[in-house]
Formats: C-alpha cells, structure tokens, sequence
C-alpha cells in the first residue's frame, strides 16, 4: 500500500508538471522563497545571540 501512494503521489507530480508548467514553476519559486526566509531568520538568530 505504501508503494501504491508513492507511485501515485510521483505520478501527479509529472502529471502536474507536464500539464500546468508555469503553474510548478510558480510553487517551486514560492517554496524556495520561504527556505530562503527560514534560512535568513536562522542565520539572524544564531549571529544575534552568539555576539
């Protein structure tokens, strides 16, 4: 069963890629933006409290 939910969740994902690109690209952009903004925080905070 959890072979079958794998498979199928890749399957959507080329699916939605190949279908709606701009639309993947779009998410993509996003969900890099915000690692970006975590990563920006972490780093304020550790450089804020170790001086």
């Amino acid at each position: 069963m959890d072979k079958i939910v794998k498979y199928g969740a890749i399957a959507f994902l080329l699916f939605f890629v190949v279908t709606a690109p701009d639309s993947a690209a779009s998410i993509i952009d996003r969900v890099f933006g915000w690692l970006e903004d975590i990563g920006n925080g972490v780093s304020e905070f550790v450089t804020d409290t170790a001086l």
